[in-house]
């Protein structure tokens, strides 16, 4: 659940104070994989919540099918309902490929599958439908992940040396462990201030500044109704708890 919880605010940390509608995808077969706007968010049939309202761009796959796009539009406190049928894919036919992006700084060297790789000027690492191994080399260690790309898909990947501690990507509501005023939002930068300790980040960026050192952790700030989500290690970072 808390997984399923991450991924839904990975959709949605890009959304601000704007008004938000829900999406409900069912599909046939079910247990199709869905993303909206290039980021994964669970297998149909699945609500979305928090979206803001406007157009989206929904993917469906699911092996043996062929993928389809969707083009919906989210109004404002309602929910949008999308039933998709899949139809089956041609025997033989080939699986369009989809891109790894991988965030963080300090990359030296990059390779999928022992190749060496190089990202084009926006990030992406063009990559076939399946699974790769991809490795990545900085001046702090090296990080080796089984990354699974899917057709006409992003895959993001968070950079981060094994030689430092694992961070958790599990985000939880700031409100449970800040007390009111500790927390402000102003328009997509976020600003903790709490018992000596200062912490910025901005909506849709991983990348924090915690009392003046930059850590990188596997989800953003999101907003999600009217509570903002922030990754566990950055409330602790600041001193929150459960236990106020």
């Amino acid at each position: 659940m808390l997984r399923r919880l991450a991924a839904i605010a990975a959709c949605v940390f890009f959304l601000g104070a704007v008004p938000t509608g829900s999406l409900y995808v069912t599909t046939l077969p079910s247990s199709a994989d869905v993303w909206v706007d290039g980021i994964y968010v669970g297998r149909s049939p699945l609500v979305i919540d928090a979206l803001g309202a406007g157009h989206h761009t929904v993917g469906i796959a699911k092996a043996g099918w062929s993928p389809q796009q969707l083009d919906v539009s989210i109004a404002a406190a309602q929910t949008t309902f999308s039933s998709v049928k899949l139809p089956p894919a041609k025997p033989g036919t080939p699986l369009a490929p989809g891109s790894i992006v991988l965030h963080g700084s300090d990359l030296q060297a990059v390779s999928v599958d022992g190749m060496p790789a190089k990202p084009g000027r926006d990030g992406s690492i063009p990559a076939s439908a399946g699974s790769h191994q991809v490795a990545v080399r900085t001046s702090r260690g090296r990080m080796t992940r089984e990354v699974q790309v899917w057709p006409r898909t992003r895959t993001d990947v968070l950079v981060q040396a094994e030689s430092e501690p694992a961070r958790p990507s599990i985000v939880a509501p700031a409100d449970d462990y800040l007390p009111a005023g500790a927390v402000k939002i102003d328009g997509e930068r976020i600003v903790i201030r709490y018992v000596g300790h200062e912490a910025v980040g901005h909506i849709g960026s991983t990348t924090y500044r915690i009392d003046g050192r930059v850590r990188d952790y596997d989800a953003a700030p999101a907003l999600i109704g009217n509570r903002l989500y922030l990754p566990i290690g950055v409330l602790t970072a600041v001193g929150g708890t459960t236990d106020r």
